[in-house]
């Protein structure tokens, strides 16, 4: 297996070499290289080590260049997060051919980001236990928010069939959170998918009530570049101080474990 270092000067050659040859050839209609996407300091992050972590609170950082960051930014300005967390990722890919191709791999990326079922089992870095840990014991679509009756994950949409809008409710029992009802509301743009997750249920740690009944954002923005498909991630809420940088933590390594999650069900769908 490449070790982090080798993969992170690798990545950083492509983003970097890819940005250059963009003053040559242009792209296709509607895309930008992923250095042009990023603020220059998540750009320099993500390629000096293959991503970009940020904790704060309130204004966001490290938003994409992207009609669907407006939505976001005013969100957060609404929602005045005390802690919140972005995670830059990406996926380097050749330029696609056509729009052709560019729809179906959309249509691909919505169905994997749909697909809530296949999170039951991922692993992450439980900062609490210094070991990987499973995320999610159960995980899977609900035919309402006050119900427990297991539905299968939608079917992928036909390539230029996805939905500009949808609401799914999901069941999910997490390791350090416990179970919990969320909501996921998908948006559709041309280039990009948006999923904003909420739980509607107290989270706890432990015996600990923790994060109240949709106090818990998080946002997650795939965006299509020109040569790559950009992963951002941003959770928010309002917690006790005294969980502060257990949360930050905690969040970051769940956006990297959604982030290996995408990465390998994008290639097992290329197979």
């Amino acid at each position: 297996m490449l070790s982090r270092r080798y993969f992170a000067a690798a990545f950083s050659l492509a983003l970097f070499a890819a940005a250059g040859a963009f003053a040559q050839d242009s792209p296709a209609a509607g895309s930008s290289p992923l250095a042009r996407l990023l603020p220059p300091e998540a750009a320099a992050r993500l390629a000096a080590s293959g991503k970009a972590v940020r904790s704060g609170s309130g204004a966001p950082g490290y938003l994409p260049d992207h009609p669907a960051s407006a939505g976001i930014r005013d969100a957060l300005a609404a929602e005045k997060p005390s802690i919140l967390v972005e995670a830059v990722f990406a996926l380097p890919r050749a330029r696609l051919p056509d729009a052709a191709a560019r729809s179906a791999e959309l249509s691909s990326i919505y169905g994997i980001l749909r697909a809530l079922g296949s999170l039951q089992g991922i692993e992450y870095y439980s900062v609490s236990h210094k070991a990987m840990r499973t995320l999610y014991a159960e995980s899977y679509v609900i035919d309402g928010p006050s119900s427990r009756a297991r539905l299968a994950d939608p079917e992928p949409p036909a390539p230029g069939a996805v939905p500009a809008s949808e609401t799914i409710f999901a069941f999910q029992r997490d390791l350090s959170f416990g179970a919990n009802t969320y909501r996921y509301d998908f948006a559709a743009y041309p280039d990009a998918i948006l999923v904003k997750s909420g739980n509607l249920t107290r989270m706890s740690f432990g015996i600990v009530p923790l994060i109240a009944p949709g106090a818990l954002a998080t946002r997650l923005l795939v965006v299509q570049a020109d040569d790559a498909i950009l992963f951002y991630v941003e959770s928010g809420t309002n917690a006790p101080a005294l969980f502060k940088g257990r949360l930050e933590e905690s969040f970051a390594n769940r956006a990297e474990a959604l982030f290996k999650w995408f990465s390998a069900k994008a290639a097992s769908n290329r197979r």
